[in-house]
């Protein structure tokens, strides 16, 4: 499974040597931007822990085990996922029940997605699991905000981190998808180096549908016009958030060096050249969303904080 993997050979590199020479943390922590390939490299490193007979640190795809693993679902692999929810402390005490028991094969191999979204109980529960966690259990965390865990959870984790992948990595996997080279470079280049994001990008037509309306909102902030954007969730709210981030961003890098190669949103780049808007408006901008994002992340109201933002983000540009 490791080969469909990009971009992450390092990351790669520890894992493949973990199994190889058995040395094998009883909890890791994949972290990185989304999208990137932390949850395909953690089913493939599950895959290599399970496997009977490793090669080169990496599942041999053929024994029993990797036969249960790849094609009927393995007895000692246990998924965690919050999806648009929260990671709640019943799934937690599941988890610590499935993991109790002898397991059928070598040990019990355990990923949690998106383990930011485990609630505080949640993570107490799952933390004192750790703590005791017998030596046939292998945990993996699976997140792209470390930082909302709990410092006594991290500390017990090996941490493993995936990066950005660059634009050409980006734009060639989405060739391989049948986009046409322009927009793949595009897609490419909006996506901050998440194979994901760009295929989220190019697939769903409200993602692409949002992006138009938080430009409209970048250029007339007001509270009128953060109205007319249909944000419901808070995933709808990040991603408007992150478009208008971009936004500015590009502005504020075209405004101080001229250079177009450095804009993200390539094909608005005759918009961007004819805005003028001061360096210190942008930076306050910038400033502005951060601290949206960080609200949304403590779970304020995603229409609020949109709401509350347009309206900021009005009132430094009123006052330029």
């Amino acid at each position: 499974m490791y080969a469909v993997i990009r971009g992450q050979d390092a990351a790669i590199k520890k894992l493949r040597a973990a199994v190889r020479t058995g040395r094998i943390a009883p909890a890791y922590l994949f972290t990185g931007p989304a999208g990137v390939g932390k949850y395909t490299t953690a089913r493939a490193f599950a895959g290599a822990l399970l496997c009977a007979a490793p090669v080169d640190g990496a599942a041999c795809e053929e024994c029993r085990s990797c036969r249960l693993f790849y094609r009927s679902g393995h007895p000692d692999f246990h998924t965690v996922a919050a999806g648009e929810a929260t990671i709640g402390i019943d799934q937690i005490r599941h988890l610590v029940a499935a993991v109790g028991r002898k397991p059928f094969h070598r040990r019990h191999v355990v990923v949690i997605d998106a383990a930011e979204r485990a609630t505080l109980e949640a993570q107490n529960a799952f933390l004192k699991t750790l703590e005791e966690s017998p030596g046939d259990t292998v945990f993996i965390l699976v997140t792209a905000h470390p930082e909302a865990l709990l410092p006594t959870v991290l500390s017990r984790c090996y941490e493993v981190r995936f990066l950005r992948l660059s634009p050409a990595v980006v734009a060639g996997l989405l060739e391989t998808h049948g986009v046409p080279a322009e927009e793949a470079g595009l897609l490419a280049r909006l996506s901050g180096g998440s194979l994901g994001r760009a295929l989220l990008l190019k697939e769903d037509p409200q993602t692409s549908s949002l992006r138009a309306k938080a430009l409209r909102l970048a250029l007339r902030p007001s509270l009128w016009e953060a109205q007319q954007v249909p944000v419901r969730t808070r995933k709808e709210a990040e991603e408007l958030l992150g478009f208008l981030s971009l936004w500015y961003r590009d502005l504020l890098l075209f405004r101080v060096t001229g250079d177009a190669a450095l804009v993200v949103n390539i094909d608005c780049l005759a918009e961007i050249e004819k805005t003028r808007v001061p360096v210190a408006a942008l930076l306050a901008a910038a400033a502005a969303l951060e601290a949206a994002k960080r609200m949304l992340r403590a779970n304020v109201n995603p229409r609020l904080v949109v709401e509350g933002i347009a309206v900021r983000l009005g009132a430094i540009f009123r006052a330029r």
